[in-house]
């Protein structure tokens, strides 16, 4: 029997929170160079400027991956992060121009975060119809 999806919420549902990366569940790769890059970067600022956005129940990120990552590397134990309702329909899903794979759907990008079994780096792409704004959070601040 086919599992039905949950219906799309018309009520937008996002909040503000500074998680543990632990909590957190990848769904795709990164890219080594990208992330050796946004870490100087970082390492420099000596801040975070965007958060990550999450997915709320299942703790997957959905778009912030490299973040996550650089500010681990930089002894981070904690990130800021939206987290949205990911059956909103707030929350839009699509591919990269350059994507290996070509069709993604909110059930597979959960799957994958629940299971480990990544996508490729650059696979999903992920856009609000609402504008959240950037938050900038000092570096020591996560650690």
């Amino acid at each position: 029997m086919a599992r039905r999806s949950r219906p799309a919420r018309r009520t937008p549902s996002v909040r503000f929170e500074v998680l543990e990366i632990g909590r957190l569940h990848g769904h795709e790769r990164v890219r080594p160079a990208l992330l050796r890059e946004l870490t100087d970067q970082i390492r420099k600022d000596g801040y975070l400027r965007r958060p990550i956005l999450v997915a709320d129940v299942d703790f997957v990120i959905l778009d912030g991956h490299h973040r996550v990552e650089a500010v681990r590397a930089l002894g981070a134990r904690r990130i800021p992060a939206y987290l949205v309702d990911y059956s909103s329909d707030i929350v839009q899903l699509g591919t990269w121009p350059d994507a290996v794979v070509s069709v993604v759907t909110k059930e597979d990008v959960i799957r994958r975060g629940r299971t480990g079994d990544l996508f490729p780096p650059k696979t999903s792409r992920h856009t609000l119809t609402i504008q959240l704004e950037d938050r900038p959070t000092d570096l020591d601040d996560l650690r």
